[in-house]
């Protein structure tokens, strides 16, 4: 039983790993892997506010997928030692309601 556990573990690396680049092939690179869809292309990028040694940028892509996958949106965030993304895929209908939102927030408005 006890020369079973390596294997076990080996195993179960190798199916994750393969299941990560079947991913990252099928949806064209990292990034259409974590969304779920490929990148189609880049519309845009905000960059926010840095503070000290941390920098935020926002950047918007048209996603290669179904149509409730339509938009993506990426926030990164760097700093001195450490690189973070956070994808967000939304649909058509979300990305018109956020987009409402912050121009919203924008105005100094409230939306109910």
């Amino acid at each position: 039983m006890e020369s079973l556990f390596p294997f076990v573990i080996v195993a179960v690396f190798a199916v994750v790993a393969v299941f990560l680049l079947v991913r990252m092939f099928r949806h064209g690179g990292f990034r259409g892997m974590l969304f779920g869809a490929g990148v189609r292309r880049t519309v845009g990028e905000v960059e926010g506010a840095s503070s000290g040694l941390m920098r935020t940028r926002v950047k918007v892509h048209v996603l290669d997928g179904a149509p409730e996958r339509a938009v993506g949106v990426e926030l990164v965030v760097k700093t001195f030692a450490s690189y973070q993304m956070m994808p967000v895929a939304l649909s058509a209908s979300e990305a018109r309601r956020l987009s409402a939102h912050l121009d919203a927030a924008a105005r100094g408005q409230e939306r109910a």
